[in-house]
């Protein structure tokens, strides 16, 4: 199967993108990493330099403003549900849900175009903030792993439309669902919402469809948020 069969299953790059261009990924590696670094010397300087605080289990106070944390949502912080897919608990969070991102939107941006790997993450880290509101409200938590779900749900979908090597797709999921299931700490309900946003958005690639699977996306998630926020 060739690129351009599976382009055939993909909407079209937005104007302006060139193939095989990856402009998105290089801008959700560089935001994450620039939020990572101010995280940590953040860090550095109110705690002084401590290996596992940076590297393991940091908590900074850009965490503390922007982390996921149902009770601040409640009272109205929602950029929490922005926020939280780009910060990281440590050097190590960081680098496994890049490595990820990297593997899924390498292969997914010169086939769907840099807007769309962009809608893609974005959508399905709200799915995934939202998920953890609704089902797990009092846990703290952060991290692009939700949005990277999302993204490795999109490419298995347009992979499996064209009918394409399905290879990648399919190991790097099953690598993030043994993490999700092995690793402690790790959120189901982040993961799962990821997951089905990501396969809503790709199952809307087709350029007479795409802005009604957005459209429709972004329904889901807000209405999901306003009966989270009515009964929890």
């Amino acid at each position: 199967m060739s690129n351009d069969q599976i382009r055939a299953a993909a909407p079209p790059a937005p104007p302006g993108v060139q193939a095989g261009r990856r402009y998105a990924l290089t801008a959700l590696i560089a935001v994450n990493v620039a939020v990572a670094v101010i995280a940590s010397v953040m860090i550095v300087v109110r705690d002084g330099f401590d290996l596992a605080a940076v590297f393991y289990d940091g908590v900074s106070p850009l965490h503390e403003w922007g982390e996921l944390n149902g009770p601040s949502i409640e009272d109205g912080a929602y950029w929490r549900l922005l926020t939280s897919m780009f910060l990281h608990y440590g050097v190590l969070h960081l680098l496994a849900n890049l490595l990820l991102l990297w593997l899924a939107a390498r292969r997914l941006e010169p086939l769907a175009g840099s807007g769309t790997v962009l809608t893609v993450y974005l959508l399905s880290g709200l799915g995934a903030a939202v998920a953890v509101y609704y089902f797990d409200p009092e846990v703290l938590t952060a991290g692009a792993s939700g949005a990277v779900f999302g993204l490795i749900a999109a490419l298995l979908v347009v992979s499996l439309r064209a009918r394409a090597n399905t290879t990648l797709p399919l190991v790097l999921l099953g690598v993030g669902l043994v993490a999700t299931f092995a690793v402690p700490g790790m959120s189901i309900a982040a993961h799962a919402g990821g997951l089905l946003v990501g396969s809503i958005l790709a199952l809307g690639f087709s350029r007479a469809n795409i802005r009604l699977a957005v459209t429709a996306a972004t329904a889901v998630l807000l209405v999901a948020l306003a009966v989270a926020r009515q009964f929890l």
